[in-house]
């Protein structure tokens, strides 16, 4: 009978950063709360901005709000994984906030404009890209003009910026079309279930039973450990 050994714990232990990118009004927002809602081990993380927070916003749940003198040190002290500046305000992603969640082994999903992917796949090789498409130009547009909110000057200049934005998704590890949200969610699931047994979610695992099991029978072998024990 097989003994179950205390590294299997550490299965998937770390947890994945996975970047959600695409169009506005593609639907990135809805697919993103569904499958958090659907998987309690997947969260996003709260990001820092300098906006005055809103009547029912409170710091620490819906963002860190700080000044505009503390988003510029945030930056110049690279504790941000990526930032972006909309209007007067800066809107951030703390670094050491999405260390201490994957730590935890939670999944972080972060809605992050391509400028901020490529930031990120820079200081963190090991995130997923994921590109969400419209199912089409037209369904895009659709979306975008059922914002009665919008002027038509808005719409031009977003369909414009997703132009850009899909010229991009090349650079992505994965694509998904938003064709329906519940298909969109499952496809997402996939993914992310996928990487679960990847290099990076097993290192926690792969090091423990290193440790726990591996007596070096040669030199080469003895180098290598110390290697991983470094």
């Amino acid at each position: 009978m097989s003994v179950e050994k205390s590294y299997f714990d550490k299965i998937a232990e770390y947890g994945q950063l996975v970047i959600i990118s695409g169009p506005s009004g593609v639907g990135k927002s809805t697919v993103m709360t569904n499958y958090i809602a659907e998987h309690p081990n997947a969260c996003k993380c709260v990001s820092v901005t300098t906006r005055p927070p809103r009547a029912d916003e409170e710091d620490g749940e819906d963002h860190y709000f700080v000044t505009h003198q503390e988003f510029e040190q945030l930056i110049r002290s690279q504790q941000l994984l990526e930032y972006v500046y909309r209007g007067q305000n800066g809107y951030g992603t703390p670094k050491n906030a999405v260390e201490k969640l994957r730590r935890a082994g939670r999944n972080v999903i972060l809605d992050v404009d391509v400028v901020g992917a490529t930031k990120i796949r820079t200081l963190c090789p090991d995130a997923t890209l994921i590109f969400i498409m419209p199912p089409s130009w037209e369904e895009l547009e659709r979306r975008l003009r059922a914002d009665s909110t919008k002027t038509e000057e808005k719409i031009r200049n977003e369909l414009e910026t997703a132009q850009e934005e899909v010229l991009c998704a090349g650079q992505y590890d994965y694509i998904l079309i938003n064709d329906t949200v519940e298909k969109t969610v499952r496809r997402l699931g996939q993914i992310i279930h996928g990487n679960r047994y990847s290099r990076n979610s097993m290192r926690t695992f792969l090091e423990s039973y290193i440790e726990s099991e591996l007596t070096p029978q040669s030199d080469l072998a003895d180098e290598i450990l110390s290697i991983h024990r470094d």
